[in-house]
């Protein structure tokens, strides 16, 4: 059921009543009150409490607001600077588009507290979702090369790991699923033509060969490394 529609709580409340509760029920407080104690306190209707409905539609409302680009127009059209790191985002960003190539990037900043964390981000999601608003936490991109925001290890990326705390966690992309494995430090496995690669630098597996690794300097995030995988075949 969508929020939206709904202009305060007690339109989504009155949407619970029926018709025989309105012949049994003549007012409309009563009504109420009955869906409220039906609903509210048991399983059968699963009502929102006042403080979920006003969460929810907030999220709902903020979804229907690109916050992106659509379109043709991509972010890299923004890249005002010579920085090598971000020449390299702009101009990967057509073939991901395309789905021509897939882009997992390490990259490794400090925290407002000024501690390393780092992580591995599936580049191709990362664009989509900040071009037409699919995400609660997109990415401002257009910022990011206008020199307005910086890109910082999430939790949401394939790989995050913090260094202070020697915590990691690991999350399934819409173009990776991860595989941790120790002896290759992580495996990633691309979901579309199911090849699998290393990004363990020391490591000389077969899976090490299904995808180019370059690293690229920048004043703004230090050495970054990209991991590029030429999609074969899409399922």
């Amino acid at each position: 059921m969508s929020l939206i529609n709904f202009n305060q709580y007690q339109d989504y409340v009155d949407s619970f009543i029926t018709n025989e509760d309105i012949r049994y029920l003549g007012h409309k407080d009563v009504q109420r009150k009955l869906i409220q104690d039906a609903c509210g306190r048991n399983c059968l209707g699963n009502l929102l409490t006042p403080e979920q409905f006003l969460r929810r539609k907030a999220n709902e409302l903020i979804l229907t607001k690109p916050r992106g680009i659509c379109g043709y127009q991509l972010f890299g059209d923004y890249l005002n600077s010579k920085d090598e790191v971000l020449q390299q985002f702009a101009s990967r960003e057509q073939k991901l588009i395309q789905k021509q190539l897939s882009t997992v990037v390490y990259l490794v900043m400090r925290s407002k507290k000024g501690l390393e964390i780092s992580s591995f981000l599936d580049l191709e999601q990362s664009f989509r979702e900040a071009r037409c608003q699919s995400s609660m936490d997109y990415v401002d991109w257009r910022g990011i090369f206008e020199g307005r925001v910086k890109l910082m290890p999430s939790k949401r990326h394939l790989s995050y790991f913090d260094w202070h705390r020697n915590q990691v966690s690991f999350t399934n992309s819409d173009n990776f699923r991860v595989d941790n494995k120790r002896a290759h430090s992580l495996l990633v496995i691309h979901v579309g033509d199911h090849k699998m690669f290393c990004v363990n630098a020391t490591c000389d597996c077969e899976f090490s060969k299904n995808a180019s690794r370059e690293t690229y300097f920048s004043p703004i995030y230090g050495y970054v490394i990209f991991f590029d995988h030429i999609i074969r075949r899409i399922n």
